[in-house]
């Protein structure tokens, strides 16, 4: 009875060891099954990534190739402006110097002297596209003064006709004389 008893115990004792056993590789697989279930999500996962990250650099390849020839268009199109700009400017520059080519005299205020009665006469005479403006008579130390209001009469003379090709005043001749020659003087200083 004793060794009955014995056998009983030791036939327990490896019951509980086999389900025991038993029981650590059932859970063993059950976990394996898991951790392998979550393996193949992650993988899954990380494919899903991986794919969506090839999108986007697809994606911001082709929008930088697009704007660099948005870039490159834009500036073809400005440096195309800035040729038609630059050839306008100057076909109006070659315009600008034809026209003044054309004409006799530069225009601008020009400085002249001549012999007068009593000494030099100087007058300041104002061209604008070939056409004398103003004329006045900035100096004239040594003219005696009602000689030379005299002789200024003839200012109006070379204004009206656009000449110095006019008649000297009566009773003023050589101030009137000084002060066409010194338009001339100063017409020479102004010639193209």
């Amino acid at each position: 009875m004793k060794y009955h008893s014995f056998c009983m115990r030791v036939l327990c004792l490896l019951l509980i060891l086999a389900a025991v056993v038993g029981y650590n590789s059932m859970q063993k697989k059950d976990t394996q099954a898991q951790e392998a279930q979550e393996i193949t999500e992650l993988t899954k996962r990380v494919d899903d990534l991986e794919e969506q990250q090839k999108e986007i650099l697809s994606a911001l390849e082709e929008a930088a190739k697009n704007q660099e020839a948005a870039q490159a268009e834009a500036a073809k199109a400005a440096s195309e402006k800035a040729a038609s700009d630059t050839t306008a400017d100057s076909e109006d520059a070659q315009e600008e110097e034809t026209d003044e080519a054309d004409n006799v005299y530069k225009d601008g205020t020009y400085t002249g002297s001549a012999q007068g009665f009593g000494g030099a006469i100087t007058v300041q005479v104002t061209l604008a596209n070939d056409e004398i403006t103003d004329i006045q008579v900035t100096s004239a130390p040594g003219e005696d003064s009602a000689y030379l209001s005299q002789g200024e009469g003839v200012i109006s003379s070379i204004l009206s006709a656009q000449s110095t090709d006019v008649d000297t005043v009566s009773g003023a001749t050589f101030s009137s004389t000084g002060i066409i020659n010194a338009v001339v003087d100063a017409l020479g200083k102004a010639e193209n």
